[in-house]
Order: C-alpha cells, then structure tokens, then sequence
C-alpha cells in the first residue's frame, strides 16, 4: 500500500507541474501570437494547433487533480436530507458508478484514438492520437485517484466535507 501511495503522490504532483506548464505555454504562445499577428503582421501559423493540443491536455489532467482536492461539482440537496446510513449507501452507489463510468471512459477514448492514430494535424503534421490520447489518460488517472481515495477513506466519506455551499436549502 505504501507504493501505491508514493505513486499516487508522484502522479499528483507530476500532472500538477504539466498543468502548470502547459498553461503558461499556452499563455506565452496566445500573447506572442497576438504580437507577431497585430504588430509584426506575421502570424505563428502552427500556435493555434498547439495551444488547442495543450488545453485539451490540460483539461484532462485537471480532471484527476480536481477529485484529489474534492473540487469537482456535487449537488446534494437530496444526500443530505437522508440519514447517515443513507448517505453511506449513497456514496457506494456513487462510488460504484463513478468507478464503471471511469472504466468506460477509458475504453472509450483508447478506442477513439486508436481510430484516429494515422490521421495527421493539419498544420504541425502530427498525430491526431496524441490530441486524443488525453482522455484515456486523464481518466486512467482519475480512475487510478478515485481508488486510491476508496481505500483511504471508504465510499462513507463521499458526501461528507463539502468544500463550498452553493445554495443552502435550510428553511427561512
């Protein structure tokens, strides 16, 4: 077990410093682009392409990241109305189903980019499979968190510790 959780804390920072990374490319790219584009009049014709490349991977390692610190969006006003032991039996379900939908995901986006392997970018002329290659990797990495949180902490803890209140549903 204590492998598995170095591995989870290596992973978590490694897609925390690509993320960070490939945002400030793709600010750097974005601002020199408008630059080059407005005052130069010669744009970077192959920076759209990448920048798209590097949001998408982003986005899909900011999807792991974002079930670490339990930011993803929950609405619970019907959780919360259950009892404790309904909620427990509720976090199972949810746990159980964020876990086939995660699997699934990952079969999906295999499945789409290994269909779309030979097709190639229009302007950088590589891979369209490495733009895709995102989502089975973003969600293998959520996967492999949302397993590590399951053993860490149970399917119990699910609705518990909100990080914000949107609407409280309290009676006025």
């Amino acid at each position: 077990m204590s492998f598995l959780r170095l591995l989870d804390r290596r992973l978590a920072r490694l897609e925390d410093l690509l993320i960070m990374a490939m945002m400030a490319t793709i600010a750097i790219l974005l601002g020199l682009g408008v630059v080059l584009r407005y005052v130069f009049n010669n744009p970077l014709t192959w920076a759209e392409e990448f920048v798209i490349t590097l949001f998408v991977w982003s986005v899909m390692l900011g999807v792991p990241s974002a079930l670490r610190s339990r930011m993803h969006i929950r609405i619970d006003v019907v959780i919360m109305r259950l009892s404790n032991r309904g909620r427990r039996f509720m976090g199972c379900i949810a746990c159980l189903a964020g876990l086939v939908i995660m699997c699934a995901a990952v079969y999906a986006g295999y499945t789409h980019t290994a269909g779309v392997w030979t097709s190639k970018t229009p302007m950088l002329g590589f891979s369209m499979g490495w733009i895709f290659l995102a989502m089975p990797v973003g969600f293998a990495l959520t996967l492999f968190h949302g397993i590590m949180i399951l053993m860490e902490e149970g399917p119990e803890r699910v609705f518990q510790n909100a990080t914000e209140t949107v609407i409280d549903t309290a009676p006025v």
